[in-house]
């Protein structure tokens, strides 16, 4: 069923429930009315009676009560309970009510009739009493015609809830059209947002937030994709022509080996860039492959630095590390791929001859909706190289971003794997300016 249906239908029961209730108040309201208004007209028909009788000294009824309409009749019984006279309509086989009764029903028969009993100083008893069938009558003729209101009434909120529904629903069709004929050819492209401030406007404007995210990531993906393949193209163009020379008969043994050892350059280069792609894609998004397990956080710090030994000789840098000696629960393998590319990029980028320091602390875990409580492992790399371009902060953890005066041909992917690690394990990398040049890189995980 639409929305549309049962807006209409939720509108058709709140009419239909209140038409109901108004109606059995209005229904009870009246039949009280009228019962109390008869009630009154036949106390006040047996006290003129009585009086009547005390005043002419007299037991008969006067003309006008005998002529009284045949829906009420006036009855009198002496002291004894015998009846003394009485109206043409008053029901056979009529006995005085008991001492003490001064309003009630009587039913004879078929009838129903309200009764009203004056007494007099030497115990003269006078009834008056009134069919209810005039009461019913009115009653039913008012139920009937509550009905017909209702019936009306559900029709007609059945079709205005229809149209209003339909009127309220429009923009929400109107938005889910354009929506529909957004695709990847045009993701540029957004929803019309409505100028009344209301949940119509803040769905569009939502949706349209969305597909900014949407749009954003696919142009990264693109990116992605456009520096992947012209640095897979490079290498592979070389080694392509390398190996044609090597083939090539007329190739001396000395270009021969020339040839193979840069076609093993370029191999080697294919392969580093290859499984730099896979630790990419193995902790991206969402942590999956992230396995934890216990490991001191100094030896940890220490298998990184052994790791960029060479290259930092090589550089003539110097390694400073400082970290506990405590136990951290994470996934050693890609924290410690996350901290050597931090630590390669502040050696490839430093000046020859400058001093990296790894500074690792245990910081407890207080802020509010934080996924995991108690203790987070906190690693600073800070180094005294160029720093930080502006043009490159706002995308220095995307794939493939090389900032200027790097070192080697690296692909670019260091910074975009050690960001992808700390979001599978639930953390935080970031970096800032040092003071005095250089640039302060951390990143902080739960353990």
């Amino acid at each position: 069923m639409t929305i549309r249906a049962r807006l209409a239908l939720i509108y058709v029961a709140a009419i239909v429930v209140t038409v109901g209730l108004v109606g059995v108040l209005v229904w009870w309201q009246l039949g009280s009315a009228l019962r109390t208004s008869l009630d009154d007209a036949l106390q006040a028909r047996a006290a003129a009676a009585l009086t009547s009788i005390e005043n002419n000294g007299q037991a008969g009824l006067q003309e006008g009560d005998a002529t009284a309409p045949p829906s009420v009749f006036v009855a009198i019984f002496d002291a004894q309970g015998r009846l003394i006279d009485a109206t043409a309509s008053t029901p056979p086989g009529l006995t005085p009510p008991a001492p003490g009764v001064v309003r009630g029903d009587l039913i004879f028969g078929q009838s129903t009739y309200a009764v009203s009993v004056v007494t007099g100083d030497g115990g003269t008893q006078v009834i008056a009493g009134g069919s209810l069938e005039v009461i019913d009558s009115t009653l039913d003729r008012l139920v009937r015609s509550l009905l017909l209101v209702g019936a009306i009434a559900a029709v007609a909120s059945l079709a205005g809830g229809w149209w209003l529904a339909g009127r309220a629903l429009r923009p929400v069709a109107s938005l889910t059209a354009e929506a529909a004929q957004i695709g990847a050819a045009d993701i540029e492209r957004r929803l019309p947002v409505p100028s009344q401030r209301d949940e119509l406007q803040l769905l569009a404007t939502t949706l349209n937030g969305m597909l900014d995210r949407v749009a954003e990531a696919l142009r990264r993906q693109r990116m992605f994709v456009a520096a992947a393949s012209h640095d897979l193209r490079t290498p592979i163009a070389a080694l392509q022509a390398e190996l044609e020379l090597a083939a090539d008969a007329r190739t001396s043994v000395e270009e021969l080996r020339t040839a193979l050892r840069a076609a093993h350059g370029d191999a080697v280069r294919l392969g580093e860039l290859a499984t730099a792609l896979l630790d990419l894609a193995a902790v991206d998004v969402d942590g999956r492959t992230i396995v934890r397990s216990m490991v001191r956080a100094d030896v940890l710090v220490e298998s990184v630095v052994r790791r960029v030994e060479p290259l930092a000789r090589q550089r003539d840098t110097r390694i400073v590390q400082t970290a506990p000696g405590r136990l951290v629960r994470v996934d050693r393998v890609r924290l410690e791929q996350a901290l050597t590319n931090l630590v390669v990029n502040a050696i490839a980028y430093g000046p020859p001859g400058s001093v990296v320091e790894i500074v690792a602390n245990l910081d407890p875990i207080d802020a509010p909706g934080a996924r995991e409580a108690g203790t987070a492992l906190s690693i600073e790399v800070l180094d005294r190289g160029p720093g930080i371009p502006a043009e490159l902060s706002a995308s220095l953890f995307e794939p493939f971003r090389r900032g200027p005066g790097a070192v080697g041909s690296g692909s670019g992917l260091g910074l975009a794997t050690a960001a992808a690690a700390a979001r599978a394990h639930h953390g935080s990398i970031g970096f800032e300016p040092r003071g005095g040049g250089g640039a302060r890189f951390w990143i902080r995980v739960p353990a």
